[in-house]
């Protein structure tokens, strides 16, 4: 019954708008509050976060769908398999509270940004630190930089 409402989903709500969201450089923020609605966000999630406890099998099946859809606009997989769990096993507890309900629901979207010269797109080759001056300001530094 999932599998048969994400691909319902992404034919009625996805394919017919994707062109123009390509011409655009973005999909609808209704697009991600109806996502959330239909419990095809942060599937994974705990209950009380307002996530279903469902299992990897669940987000698998709506990647799957998209896929099949030729829809790559929406970035569901991003927001709710890379950003949540950051946010679930590294999170504290009022951090959880305050991001993960608004995430679940589409209500906020989440991404990744990085930057790094020497990182390129690999998350964990990143050597960056960070640390407070004497002024209260953070500076960063890079292994091997200046």
């Amino acid at each position: 019954m999932f599998r048969e409402m994400a691909r319902k989903f992404f034919e009625d709500e996805v394919v017919p708008h994707h062109e123009q969201w390509e011409k655009d450089g973005q999909v609808s923020r209704e697009l991600w509050l109806k996502a959330g609605a239909n419990g095809l966000l942060g599937t994974t999630m705990p209950s009380e976060y307002g996530g279903s406890d469902a299992d990897v099998l669940y987000a698998a099946i709506v990647w799957e769908e998209q896929s099949y859809s030729g829809c790559t606009g929406p970035g569901f997989a991003l927001h709710s398999e890379i950003v949540m769990p950051y946010i679930l096993n590294y999170g504290t507890e009022e951090q959880k509270n305050k991001f993960l309900p608004p995430l679940i629901t589409g209500e906020h979207i989440g991404a990744i940004a990085m930057s790094e010269p020497s990182a390129g797109s690999d998350l964990q080759g990143m050597r960056t630190t960070a640390a407070k001056s004497a002024d209260g300001r953070y500076e960063h530094s890079e292994e091997g930089g200046e």
